[in-house]
């Protein structure tokens, strides 16, 4: 059951709506989605082509694949546990990196997954979820820009492509102003307030935008985000492995950088949870722009999938499972109902 907090002057009561049916409906369409993308890949460069390049993968790359997919959970959770103290909630260290690791089981599989973690950390804390739900979202904006400053040296000498690295900053910015300027983030709250599916979600939306622009004007905020870099330079690396292990000096580390961020970003406007199909299609057809041979494109991109989902989800359900008994959790998609607020837009209605 996912339990969503009530209108307004439900004195934080909260009522409970069935979800595992379309929970059920959204995994399934991840795995046909991500199925008809591979089946698709294989048959556009040919079975025999695709079995070639998998056979010529070097397996010399995956204790440091490995390697580097642990230290990604450690760094995002080393850089969350900070964001949390800075929030008011108290969990340890080893706490704050098991729900980080345990979040990560279904971040693949639902919309807004990612946010999973912030379920299980405001049930772990017994914190509002607002509060935790606000660590998250300013540490994936941060992760966003990091990744796409780092594809900045490749993009700007593409075509159009400082055109490009200013648009996507310019969302990154129109976003954190959103949550951060009071005046237009009143103009979503309206917008909110006047859809019958989403003024459910009204409690939380303003716990969100409270907490997120508090971190956001906090100096530790930014000098942290040292963390976010270390994290993404990981990343980075892993699809560099994968492509090296393929098809030796056929990309360069920047350039995987500018695959990895344009695939992320092509996954995320795809509104598909876990960018299922759209960010295999984006890498092959970015891994072609650097002349790599279509058929390593295609074994890249399904072995990086393998890697930031399949690992992911692995480690997570062990995670899950040690984080559920240490705190008593629940469902892993319980929402704790919205703390009351006063309204952020009464004073500049």
């Amino acid at each position: 059951m996912i339990r969503l907090p009530s209108e307004v002057g439900d004195r934080g009561r909260s009522r409970s709506i069935p979800a595992s049916p379309a929970g059920r409906r959204t995994h399934w369409l991840v795995v046909g989605v991500l199925a008809a993308t591979v089946a698709a890949m294989v048959l556009a460069v040919a079975p025999r082509r695709f079995a070639e390049a998998m056979a010529r993968f070097n397996p010399r790359v995956v204790p440091a694949v490995l390697g580097l997919s642990i230290v990604i959970f450690l760094f995002q959770g080393l850089r969350w546990h900070g964001l949390l103290r800075q929030a008011g909630v108290r969990l340890g260290l080893g706490d704050s990196v098991l729900l980080n690791t345990a979040g990560q089981a279904i971040t693949a599989i639902l919309p807004l997954g990612d946010l999973t973690r912030a379920i299980l950390a405001s049930r772990a804390a017994r914190a509002n979820f607002g509060t935790v739900a606000a660590t998250v979202t300013v540490q994936e904006l941060a992760y966003s820009l990091v990744l796409v400053v780092a594809a900045g040296p490749v993009l700007i000498l593409t075509r159009h492509g400082v055109w490009i690295l200013l648009a996507v900053l310019a969302g990154i910015v129109v976003v954190l102003a959103l949550l951060t300027v009071g005046r237009l983030f009143c103009l979503v709250h309206r917008l909110v307030a006047r859809t019958p599916l989403l003024r459910r979600l009204l409690g939380q939306i303003e716990g969100l935008h409270q907490e997120t622009a508090m971190l956001l004007h906090r100096p530790e905020t930014t000098a942290w985000s040292v963390l976010d870099a270390a994290r993404g330079a990981a990343a980075i690396s892993i699809v560099w492995l994968i492509v090296e292990g393929l098809d030796p000096g056929a990309l360069g580390w920047w350039q995987a950088a500018f695959v990895l961020s344009l695939s992320s970003l092509g996954g995320a406007i795809s509104l598909i949870p876990g960018g299922a199909g759209a960010s295999e299609a984006s890498t092959v057809g970015l891994l072609l722009l650097f002349d790599v041979d279509p058929a390593t494109a295609a074994a890249a991109a399904l072995m990086q999938r393998l890697v930031t989902t399949g690992l992911p989800s692995l480690f997570g359900w062990g995670a899950y499972a040690v984080a559920r008994r240490r705190f008593e959790l629940g469902s892993m998609l319980e929402l704790p109902p919205a703390v009351p607020r006063a309204a952020p837009c009464e004073e500049v209605a």
